[in-house]
């Protein structure tokens, strides 16, 4: 475990780097039947940081990186990293003229993307193609130069898009040390090894993802079997063909699971779901059918992984995520105001002190935020108890985040980009409930004469990536307020 750390060494990718330098896996790409070895990672990483730097990208750099799942992901992460550049991780799916808003916001001068869409070419200034080895192309594109670059010069510092606790999304700085640390963190407490077979689902972007599907198996060695396209047919023969013993899953995909064909999970040691609570029916249920125990995962952008629960914790699902690991404390802080609320005794917002914390939010004013107390605690916005055995229970969460599929809306965000469609007059997204107790997106919209949903809609598919657009449109002549002039989402449809 390193020492006291100098600044400088805080905010270095050495720890990434030197962890992809010894990597001894292999990577399996099932969507196009290609597979990388340790040999081919390295070489490949080796000649895409070449041509990186040669096509002009320089240290200190800003780049926006929309990379589906494969071998490619990690390769391309590394070399950038070793260009002193910071890659920005968006999901593939990003539409381009939210890359743009990216773009300008944070003073982001390249995009790099595996995504194939044609009209990101016309949010660059000039764009072509690069290729990592024989077999994998990559679109390279120059943004107009941006008017400012917000922020201190940072090289080699992944950057993570995070919904925070309020407001607009921010950026966690999350550079080589408490990536590293979070990957120490899953491999001790799942005793992951070179032996282990991890396979990504979600996305290797987001932060769950990035830190078990990507650091993790950086660290130990372990295989990764990459996919970008979930189906349980191609689960089935995953499981069957490949020996996955790690397999990270949202709820959502455990409901799919349930209403599946049969499926031999025998070889698996984790079953793991995060980005939003598991439902216990669920669990239990899948239980039941499979003889397998969910056991759920919770971290934050911002802390890194904080607690996996254990097989016998999986047995009580029910907001049940495991005790924090090591190198992770937590604090509940009850509010004064606890019985007003109806919160049960003991139940507060959960405070994490971590040594795989961020180093900090980096604002669109140009600001690197500290958001933690004075002890080093960071509020995480969810509400919890910690039981006698030192088990944390979740209770749900304190701010208006619509959670997607374990993909975080910030409200405010996606009223910023509907409110700039022409006829538009006000705008409330909120979230809405399906039967399965999960999150959608759903606007109350007050429009001229002219709009209609399915303009609406179309304006959302064009500047919105698919997760953030709302599912249900409530067309309305004025948004409902208080007399403080408050708008009352309970009033809305």
């Amino acid at each position: 475990m390193p020492g006291t750390l100098t600044p400088k060494s805080v905010w270095s990718p050495t720890p990434i780097l030197k962890a992809a330098e010894s990597y001894r896996g292999k990577i399996f790409d099932i969507d196009s039947g290609r597979s990388v070895s340790s040999d081919q990672f390295q070489r490949l990483r080796q000649q895409l940081t070449q041509t990186l730097k040669q096509k002009g990208i320089a240290a200190g750099d800003r780049v926006l990186v929309t990379i589906a799942n494969g071998p490619i992901f990690p390769i391309a992460l590394t070399a950038l990293l070793e260009c002193e550049a910071s890659p920005l991780l968006v999901h593939v799916m990003t539409p381009p003229a939210e890359l743009a808003r990216y773009a300008q916001r944070f003073g982001v001068k390249w995009l790099i993307s595996s995504g194939g869409d044609e009209q990101a070419e016309s949010v660059l200034e000039r764009h072509g193609m690069i290729f990592a080895g024989d077999d994998w192309s990559l679109l390279l594109g120059r943004f107009p130069e941006p008017t400012s670059i917000p922020g201190p010069e940072l090289r080699g510092v992944p950057l993570h898009p995070t919904s925070g606790s309020t407001g607009l999304p921010k950026i966690a700085l999350r550079p080589g040390f408490p990536a590293m640390e979070e990957a120490r963190h899953y491999t001790a407490t799942m005793a992951i090894c070179e032996d282990d077979c991890m396979m990504a689902i979600p996305p290797m972007s987001h932060a769950y993802g990035y830190g078990v599907t990507t650091m993790v198996p950086l660290l130990t060695g372990a295989s990764i079997v990459t996919t970008a396209k979930f189906s349980v047919k191609q689960l089935a023969r995953v499981l069957r063909e490949f020996p996955v013993t790690v397999l990270p899953m949202v709820p959502a995909h455990i409901d799919i699971l349930l209403f599946g064909g049969g499926i031999d999970f025998g070889r698996l040691r984790w079953l793991l779901t995060a980005g939003s609570m598991m439902p216990k029916r669920s669990a239990v249920q899948f239980r039941k059918k499979t003889g397998v125990t969910v056991c759920p995962l919770y971290g934050t952008t911002e802390t890194g992984g904080i607690s996996v629960a254990t097989i016998a914790d999986g047995q009580d699902v029910d907001g049940r995520v495991g005790p924090p690991m090591d190198g992770v404390e937590v604090r509940v802080h009850p509010p004064a105001n606890a019985d007003e609320l109806g919160l049960e005794p003991g139940v507060g917002k959960l405070h994490v002190k971590s040594s795989s914390m961020m180093t900090g939010y980096l604002s669109d004013t140009g600001e690197v935020l500290t958001p933690w107390d004075e002890d080093g605690f960071f509020e995480t916005g969810d509400l919890s108890k910690v039981v006698e055995d030192g088990v944390i229970h979740l209770r749900g969460r304190t701010g208006e985040m619509i959670n997607v599929l374990g993909l975080k809306v910030v409200p405010c965000e996606v009223e910023e980009v509907i409110a700039a469609m022409p006829g538009v007059r006000e705008v409330k997204v909120y979230a809405g409930q399906l039967k399965s107790k999960g999150e959608i997106v759903k606007a109350a919209v007050a429009v001229d004469d002219g709009v209609d949903e399915a303009a609406l809609k179309a304006y959302c598919d064009e500047h919105l990536v698919y997760y953030k657009r709302p599912r249900d449109f409530a067309i309305v002549d004025k948004l409902p307020r208080n007399p403080a002039g408050k708008i009352q989402v309970k009033e809305l449809p």
